[in-house]
């Protein structure tokens, strides 16, 4: 036989949760994008790196 918590108790857990979830994304939110713009610049800067240091075909 499974337990059902209080309806209460189930809303009140369910608000405190929302509530983490809502700081936790305000806070890490930003990280995310910058953590996505810095992988595309270091992804460029290594393509170029790559392409500098191939030999150039020369016709």
């Amino acid at each position: 036989m499974q337990r059902t918590a209080h309806p209460a108790l189930q809303a009140e857990y369910e608000r405190a949760r929302r509530e983490q979830y809502a700081a936790l994304t305000a806070h890490y939110g930003e990280i995310g994008s910058a953590a996505l713009l810095a992988a595309l610049v270091c992804a460029q800067q290594k393509r170029d790196t790559e392409e500098d240091a191939r030999p150039s075909k020369a016709a």
